[in-house]
């Protein structure tokens, strides 16, 4: 068993080791160190040494001190008593873990609980808690959702949940009745679970859905579209190839004129003529 830490009872310590060198401060923590993560003492007096890192010189002279706080074979009383007390709190929390485990898994298995996603009402000693069956979907409906929403998030086994899991039937009634389909909450929940190194709470999931489904409703932007420009011959145009087409037009006007003089002669026809012509004669 591995053994992160160790306990060190500061007054203690200082108590019985005042009379320590800082070398020997050194060298006794390193050797109580070193049987606190082995969980046994050095199996010889070279080891021992080796432990504190002093030298052969540093060794002798400060062998009779270090080994007044030990026994026989460098055994030493507290720690083993510090040990006992750790192995027996390791055995003790393994077993509540065990039987904590244990009794998710009966409630996760059991149909006449809530924690389990096949019912949505608590039964206890003041009658029927949660929601009515006139307030939520039924029941098989609910649960079609719930168990496609763990299958999204990977937890098929609900022996697997955590507490805060339990009672997800009637969370999925309230999706049905704010309107998420199944295909979006699957496609959400696998969306969460891609980007997500751990899982998250349900709570998270909901706020995932309600963005989803927002942005399912919101309205399509309204774009208009502007008449086609209509082709006007007659129509002045304000800009430079309208003034070329203006004179174009002028000129085709006056061969006109000019066409009519000559087809119909007279005086009439000469002084039509005559007021197009620079010189205003009629020739």
């Amino acid at each position: 068993m591995k053994r992160h830490w160790m306990p060190l009872y500061i007054a203690d310590y200082l108590a019985g080791t005042a009379h320590l060198t800082t070398a020997e401060h050194g060298a006794y923590l390193l050797l109580i160190m070193h049987y606190w993560s082995k969980g046994a003492p050095p199996i010889s007096d070279e080891v021992a040494r080796r432990v504190t890192r002093m030298t052969n010189h540093q060794w002798s002279k400060s062998l009779p001190v270090l080994k007044s706080f030990f026994l026989e074979d460098w055994r030493h009383e507290r720690l083993e008593g510090e040990l006992v007390q750790v192995a027996e709190r390791s055995k003790a929390n393994s077993a509540n873990a065990r039987k904590s485990h244990l009794s998710r898994s009966n409630l996760a298995s059991d149909p006449q609980h809530t924690t389990t996603i096949y019912n949505q009402i608590i039964n206890d000693e003041e009658g029927t808690r949660g929601a009515s069956a006139a307030e939520i979907e039924p029941a098989s409906e609910a649960t079609s959702l719930a168990l496609a929403f763990l299958k999204a998030a990977g937890l098929a086994d609900q022996s697997k949940l955590s507490p805060g899991w339990y009672g997800l039937n009637g969370r999925a009634a309230m999706w049905i009745a704010a309107g998420y389909s199944n295909a979006m909450i699957v496609e959400e929940t696998k969306l969460v679970v891609q980007r997500s190194t751990d899982l998250k709470p349900i709570a998270y999931f909901e706020k995932a859905f309600a963005t989803a489904y927002a942005r399912q409703r919101r309205p399509l932007p309204v774009t208009t579209t502007p008449p086609p420009e209509q082709a006007n011959a007659g129509q002045r145009r304000p800009h430079k190839q309208g003034r070329i087409y203006d004179a174009l037009d002028g000129q085709i006007a006056l061969a006109r004129a000019f066409e009519q003089t000559d087809r119909g002669g007279g005086a009439a026809g000469c002084s039509e003529a005559s007021r197009m012509l620079p010189t205003g004669r009629c020739e």
